[in-house]
């Protein structure tokens, strides 16, 4: 369950543990998201203070970011691979173990090419202002 922000104990990522965490589903993409693929994702919050941490999960899916990526997403690689194509056709590829750091405004192609899961942390008033 995730921590409120008054609970200050050390809350352990361990990448071993976070695969079998149960993921809840998320309703499907809007329509002209998934340009392949499957239209299934889903995550867990894990904590939620001056940051949110969270798993996401998705299926083999090649997805369009047509709009303005709205917040500072860091990521880790925990499983699959994603290629991240920009809007002006640089590509760059990671796979398990890799961290990187999707800017926002970034608009391109989230490529997932099989079962992904990645671990995300993102300032928490972002998120909110985001995802609702």
């Amino acid at each position: 369950t995730p921590l409120s922000q008054a609970d200050s104990s050390i809350l352990p990522l361990r990448t071993e543990s976070l695969m079998t965490e149960a993921l809840q589903a998320l309703p499907p993409w809007p329509e002209g998201v998934v340009l392949a693929g499957v239209n299934e994702h889903a995550q867990k919050v894990l904590h939620e203070g001056e940051v949110v941490a969270a798993l996401y999960g998705a299926e083999a899916a090649r997805l369009t970011v047509a709009s303005p990526f709205p917040y500072d997403e860091y990521v880790l690689v925990l499983k699959g691979k994603v290629v991240l194509t920009s809007e002006d056709g640089s590509s760059q590829t990671f796979g398990v173990g890799d961290g990187f750091l999707v800017p926002k405004g970034w608009t391109g192609t989230w490529d997932m090419p099989e079962q992904y899961l990645e671990k995300i942390i993102v300032e928490t008033a972002a998120w909110n202002e985001a995802e609702g």
